[in-house]
C-alpha cells in the first residue's frame, strides 16, 4: 500500500510559501532498461526538506520521512484492448519502455546557493538551486536523472472527501482567499470498490442519497491561514465557484447551485453570492440569478473602484447566453444583462479588470457552426462596448482566458483544434475530427484597437516544445484490429501526442505574463485513466520561460487551476489533484475489466496551493502585429447550412400513433470522456455536452463512461451533476446513463435511467463460453433495472465485448446497438459495414450478430451510438410523446427507436384490425401484412432492402432522397410470427436501419397487439 508523508501535518503546512521556498522535481530512470531500485535520501544546506512526494509512485513505492524514500522504475502500463488475440499475445510481456519515477521536494529556508545532495541505490549526485532556474533542466548520473525547478506546493485540504473546483483571489495587501467545493460520498468509497460474489436481494442502497456538496473558504492574512469556513450548509448540488475581494477587503464567494436538489426531479441551477468579513462571518446569500433556465460557471473580478462583477453561462430561451451583473456605486447589484450577442450557444465565460477601469468578458460561441472566441469590454462607467471577435476561423477555438497587463492591454488565450470538430469521425469515416485532437493554445493581445502578439509564441515554452529523455509517447488507445486499417482501426490509433489545453492567463506584479495550461502525460496511464498536469510559462517581454510543472495537479483533463498575482511578486495558484500519479495502484481483480478501481480506492481530490516567483525587475513586454487577424463577418459553411436544414426536418417530424402525436428526437448513449479509464482521446466531460448540443444538434445524449468512472462515487456524481447542469428543457434533455462492461459471452451493455441518483452496478463472476448457461451477472442487471425502471442495450455484439444472446429480458432490454461509429455494424454477415473474420474491430465473435438474436425470438428495436472517439455518424432516433427523459424511456421500452448514420427520417407502419402499428410493435393480423415505409434522406437512396426472418426478400433502387413504398407479403405463414425490417443505403454511403415489426398472421382472426 502506498504511503504519503505526514497526513496529520496537512493543515499546519498550508502556509504561504515565502521567497525562501523552492520546489524541485527529480526524475529517475531515464536510461533504465529494466526494473531499477531508485530508493534514496536527500539533504539541503542551507535549508530544510519540508516535504517529499512521489512523482509516479506505485505498488511498494513510499515516502519514509522528510529525507528518504523507497522507489523503483517499472515498465510503462500497457492499455488493455478489446481484441482477445492481442491480449493473448501480450500476456506476461513487458512493453520494453520504462516509466520514469521520481520525487517532488519542497524546500524551505533555502537560497540560490543552497546545495541539494541526493544519494540513491543507483548512485549519488548534487546540485545548487542556482543551477536550476525556472525552465532549465539539468542531468545527472549520465542522463539517468534530471532535475528542474517546480512550484512550491502545499496542501490546503486534507479530508477523504473530494475537494475540487478551486477559486482564488489575492488582495492588494496580500490577503489570499481560496474557495472550493467539497463532495461527500453517500456510500463509502472502499465499499464502492468491492467486487461482489453474489447478488443482493435489494438494490435500494445504490440509490442512497449522497452526502452532496458543500462550499468552503480559507483566507490567508499575515502568512496564516484561517480555519475552513463553511459557505453553504452542505448536502447540496453545486457546480463551480468564484471568489474576489472588494475594495473594502471583504471576500465575495459566488457559486452555482441546483435549487431543486434533492427534492425535485428537474434541476434549476442558480448563481448565489455571499460576502465574508475579516472576522469570518458570512453574510446572507444574494441570489444573483433567478430564472427557470440553468445558470452555471460563475466568474468574477474586482474593478478599479473596488466593485465586484460576476459573469456566468445561462440558459435563456433554450440556448446558452453569457450574462453579467455588477455592484453599483450604492452597493446594490445591477440588473441582469446579456453580454453575448449571438443566437448560437455561448459557453465558458472569462473575466478580467484593467487598472484604467475597464472590464472585459470573453466567451466562445457556436454561432456559425464552429467554436469562435469573442469578447466585450465595458467602460469604467459600465457602458458596454461593441462585441468583437478574437478568433473566428473554421477551427475549434474555445475556452478563452483574459488578463490585462500593466499598460491595460488585453491578453486573450484560448484552446484551439482543427476544423470540422465533432463532425464525421470513426473507423469507416474520417472526414471530420474527433473531440480531442491536436489541442494547443492560441494567443492575441488587444493593444488599443490593434491585435498584436508576443515576439515569440508561447508554444516554445509549453510541454512538447523540447524533447527530453524518458519514454516516448504510447498510444492512449491501442489498435483493436489485426488489419492495417489505413482509416483507423477504431476511431483513433495515433500516439498520445502532447496536447496543451485550458489556458489560464495572468500578469504578475512586475508585468510578466504567465500562462498556465494542462498537458496530457501521454506516456503514463493509471487504473483510473490518463493523466493531465498543469504547467506554467512566463513571458518577460522577449522570451518565454518554461514549462514549469505544478506538483499535485495530476487529475482529469477538465480541471482548471485558479491563478492570482501576489503583491510580493509571482503567483499563487490553487489546484486540485486526485492523486492518480502518486497513489498509483494495480486494478482490483475480476473478470469484468472495468468493474472496480484498485482495492480500497485510494483516490480522492485535495486542494493544493502553489507559489511561483521569479527574480528580476519590471518587465517591458515587446509585442508585434498579429500574423493572423479575426475574420470579417465569416458566414456558416454550406455543409453547416445543409446540416441545419436536415436537423430542422428531423425535429419537425411528427406522426400520429394510438391517439397521440409522437415527435422524433435524436441522440445516442455511448459517449465516452476523460472519465473512462481508456478515455484519453475522448476529451473533457464538458465537450461531450458541447458536441451533443452544438456539433451534432442532438435532442438528448447519454454518457457512456465505464461505470461513470470505474464505479467511483465522485466521477459518478460529476456526470450526474453535469447531466442536469447542461440541460435545456424542451431543447436538450439528457438521461442518466453509463456503460457496463462485461466481456463475451455476456456482453457490454449501456444503461439508461430517466431519474437521477442510481449508482452503477458492480459485477458478479463471469460465466464461461461453454456451456451456454444464463449468466448470473446479466440476470442481476435485469433485476436492478426493473427495480429502478431502467433499460439497457447490448453493443458491439459480434466482438469480444459482445454476447452470444444467452440472456434476454424484453422489458428492460428492448433495444440493441446495431451499428457503432467507433467500429462496425452487427446487423448480419455481409450487410453494409459489417465485420468479417479478417476484418473485425474489437475481436471476431460471429455468434453475436443481431440476426441470430432475432432468429432466437428476441425482440429488439435498433439504435446506433458512438463509443470512443467516434462522432456524428451514429444516431439513435426515437419517436416519443415529448422531449422529456420520462417520454424517452417510455419510447425505448416500446421499441419505438431506429438507427442511422445521418439525420435520416423514417416512418414505418402497418395496419391491422383497423389500428395503425409502427416500427417496434408486435401484433396479430388476419390479413397478409401490408407494410408502408416513408424515408427522407440527406442524399438519394441507392438501395432500400426489406429483410423478413433473416432473408433479404425485397429490394428497391429508388435513387431519390424521398422514398415512399408499400409492400404486401405475398406468402405469410399462418400462425407464424415473422419480423420485417428495412435497411436504406444512400448514394453517399449513409445508412438507416428501420426497426422490425413482429407480425403474427392469423387468417380469420382480428388484429391485436401482442
Amino acid at each position: 500500500m502506498l504511503r504519503y508523508l505526514c497526513t496529520a501535518l496537512f493543515v499546519s503546512l498550508a502556509l504561504a510559501a515565502s521567497a525562501a521556498d523552492a520546489g524541485v522535481r527529480i526524475r529517475f530512470g531515464l536510461t533504465d532498461e529494466g526494473n531499477t531500485d531508485w530508493s534514496g535520501k536527500v539533504t539541503v544546506a542551507p535549508g530544510t526538506v519540508e516535504r517529499i512526494d512521489g512523482w509516479r509512485f506505485e505498488q511498494t513505492d513510499r515516502v519514509i520521512d522528510n529525507s528518504s524514500w523507497t522507489a523503483s522504475t517499472r515498465p510503462l502500463t500497457q492499455r488493455r484492448t478489446n481484441n482477445a488475440k492481442k491480449n493473448a499475445k501480450k500476456k506476461g510481456v513487458a512493453t520494453g519502455m520504462m516509466a520514469d519515477n521520481g520525487v517532488f521536494l519542497l524546500l524551505t529556508g533555502v537560497t540560490d546557493a543552497s546545495v541539494v545532495k541526493v544519494a540513491t541505490a543507483h548512485g549519488s549526485f548534487d546540485f545548487r538551486l542556482a543551477d536550476i532556474p525556472y525552465g532549465k533542466v539539468i542531468e545527472r548520473l549520465k542522463g539517468g536523472v534530471d532535475v528542474e525547478r517546480v512550484a512550491a506546493s502545499r496542501p490546503l485540504s486534507a479530508s477523504r472527501d473530494d475537494d475540487d473546483f478551486p477559486a482564488i483571489a489575492v488582495g492588494a495587501d496580500g490577503t489570499t482567499a481560496v474557495a472550493w467545493v467539497r463532495f461527500t460520498p453517500g456510500i463509502d468509497r472502499d465499499e464502492r470498490a468491492r467486487l461482489w460474489q453474489e447478488a443482493p436481494k435489494d438494490f435500494s442502497f445504490l440509490a442512497k442519497a449522497p452526502g452532496g456538496d458543500q462550499l468552503w473558504l480559507r483566507t490567508q492574512r499575515n502568512d496564516a491561514w484561517s480555519e475552513p469556513i463553511a459557505i453553504t450548509k452542505g448536502g447540496g448540488d453545486l457546480y463551480k465557484c468564484a471568489v474576489a475581494l472588494d475594495g473594502s477587503g471583504r471576500t465575495w464567494v459566488f457559486w452555482s447551485e441546483n435549487t431543486s436538489f434533492p427534492g425535485k426531479p428537474l434541476a434549476n441551477f442558480e448563481i448565489f453570492g455571499v460576502s465574508v468579513g475579516a472576522d469570518g462571518k458570512v453574510s446572507a446569500s444574494t441570489k444573483i440569478s433567478d430564472h427557470p433556465g440553468t445558470d452555471i460557471s460563475p466568474v468574477t473580478a474586482t474593478d478599479r473602484s473596488g466593485q465586484i462583477w460576476v459573469a456566468w453561462q445561462a440558459g435563456r430561451d433554450n440556448a446558452f447566453r453569457i450574462l453579467e451583473r455588477h455592484q453599483t456605486a450604492g452597493g446594490n447589484w445591477s440588473a441582469e444583462r446579456v453580454v453575448s450577442t449571438q443566437t448560437g450557444n455561448c459557453w465558458a465565460p472569462a473575466i478580467a479588470a484593467a487598472a484604467d477601469g475597464r472590464v472585459a468578458i470573453a466567451w466562445d460561441t457556436y454561432d456559425k457552426g464552429d467554436y469562435d472566441v469573442w469578447l466585450r469590454e465595458f467602460a469604467a462607467n459600465g457602458t458596454p462596448q461593441a462585441p468583437r471577435p478574437v478568433a473566428n476561423t473554421a477551427d475549434y477555438e474555445a475556452r478563452a482566458s483574459l488578463t490585462y497587463d500593466r499598460e491595460s492591454r488585453l491578453w486573450v488565450a484560448w484552446e484551439r483544434s482543427g476544423p470540422t470538430w465533432g463532425k464525421d469521425w470513426g473507423a469507416l469515416d474520417q472526414s471530420g475530427i474527433q473531440l480531442y485532437r491536436d489541442r494547443q493554445i492560441g494567443m492575441r493581445v488587444l493593444a488599443g484597437n490593434e491585435w498584436t502578439e508576443p515576439v515569440k509564441p508561447v508554444t516554445t515554452a509549453l510541454p512538447g516544445s523540447v524533447r527530453r529523455r524518458g519514454p516516448g509517447n504510447l498510444p492512449v488507445i491501442r489498435p483493436e484490429s489485426d488489419m492495417n486499417r489505413k482509416a483507423g482501426q477504431e476511431a483513433e490509433t495515433a500516439g498520445a501526442n502532447t496536447y496543451n489545453n485550458i489556458a489560464r492567463l495572468a500578469c504578475d506584479r512586475d508585468g510578466r505574463i504567465w500562462l498556465f495550461a494542462r498537458s496530457r502525460e501521454g506516456t503514463f496511464h493509471t487504473p483510473i485513466g490518463s493523466v493531465w498536469v498543469d504547467y506554467a510559462a512566463s513571458y518577460d517581454g522577449q522570451e518565454w520561460t518554461g514549462p514549469t510543472i505544478l506538483p499535485h495537479s495530476d487529475n482529469l483533463l477538465y480541471n482548471s487551476p485558479a491563478v492570482a498575482a501576489h503583491p510580493a511578486g509571482g503567483f499563487v495558484v490553487a489546484h486540485s489533484t486526485d492523486h492518480r500519479q502518486d497513489r498509483h495502484m494495480p486494478r482490483g481483480a475480476g473478470a469484468a475489466g472495468y468493474a472496480a478501481p484498485p482495492p480500497g480506492d485510494p483516490y480522492d481530490n485535495d486542494i493544493f496551493v502553489s507559489r511561483l516567483e521569479m527574480a528580476g525587475g519590471p518587465a517591458t513586454l515587446k509585442l508585434v502585429a498579429a500574423k493572423n487577424l479575426p475574420l470579417a463577418n465569416p458566414a456558416p459553411s454550406a455543409a453547416t447550412l445543409d446540416e441545419r436544414a436536415a436537423i430542422g426536418r428531423a425535429r419537425a417530424q411528427r406522426i400520429d400513433y394510438d391517439g397521440k402525436q409522437l415527435r422524433l428526437i435524436r441522440g445516442e448513449f455511448h459517449r465516452h470522456t476523460e472519465v473512462s479509464g481508456d478515455g484519453g482521446n475522448d476529451g473533457p466531460v464538458e465537450d461531450m455536452w458541447r458536441y451533443a448540443i452544438d456539433a451534432a444538434g442532438m435532442d438528448w445524449l447519454g454518457n457512456g463512461d465505464h461505470d461513470n468512472g470505474n464505479g467511483r462515487e465522485y466521477t459518478w456524481w460529476l456526470i450526474q451533476k453535469t447531466t442536469d447542469a447542461f440541460r435545456l428543457p424542451g431543447r436538450f434533455d439528457p438521461p442518466f446513463t453509463y456503460e457496463r462492461s462485461v466481456a463475451y459471452p455476456e456482453g457490454h451493455r449501456n444503461v439508461v435511467f430517466a431519474q437521477r441518483g442510481v449508482r452503477t452496478l458492480p459485477r458478479l463472476p463471469k460465466t464461461d463460453r461453454e456451456p451456454a448457461v444464463s449468466a448470473p451477472d446479466t440476470q442481476m442487471l435485469y433485476t436492478y433495472l426493473r427495480q429502478f425502471n431502467g433499460v439497457c442495450a447490448s453493443h458491439t455484439s459480434a466482438t469480444s465485448m459482445g454476447t452470444d444472446w444467452r440472456d434476454n429480458a424484453p422489458d428492460v432490454e428492448p433495444m440493441v446497438e446495431i451499428y457503432q461509429g467507433c467500429r462496425q455494424s452487427y446487423e448480419r454477415p455481409g450487410a453494409p459495414r459489417s465485420p468479417t473474420a479478417g476484418d473485425a474491430i474489437g475481436g471476431w465473435e460471429p455468434l453475436g450478430f443481431v440476426n441470430l438474436a432475432l432468429k432466437k425470438g428476441h425482440q429488439f428495436s435498433f439504435e446506433s451510438s458512438s463509443d470512443h472517439n467516434s462522432t456524428h455518424i451514429s444516431y439513435a432516433l426515437v419517436y416519443a410523446e415529448d422531449t422529456s427523459r420520462e417520454a424517452l424511456l417510455r419510447a425505448m421500452r416500446a421499441r419505438h427507436t431506429y438507427a442511422a448514420t445521418d439525420n435520416i427520417v423514417a416512418d414505418y407502419r402497418c395496419t391491422a384490425g383497423g389500428k395503425d402499428y409502427m416500427l417496434g410493435d408486435a401484433f396479430t393480423t388476419s390479413q397478409a401484412p401490408t407494410l408502408r415505409l416513408r424515408l427522407r434522406g440527406t442524399s438519394p437512396f441507392s438501395k432500400v432492402t426489406l429483410v423478413k426472418d433473416d432473408v433479404e426478400i425485397h429490394t428497391l433502387t429508388p435513387n431519390k432522397a424521398e422514398v415512399e413504398l408499400t409492400w404486401t407479403d405475398p406468402s405469410p405463414t399462418p400462425g407464424k410470427t415473422s419480423y420485417y425490417y428495412f435497411r436504406g443505403e444512400q448514394t453517399n454511403d449513409e445508412l438507416v436501419w428501420v426497426s422490425p415489426m413482429w407480425i403474427t398472421y392469423q387468417p380469420g382472426g382480428s388484429g391485436t397487439t401482442q
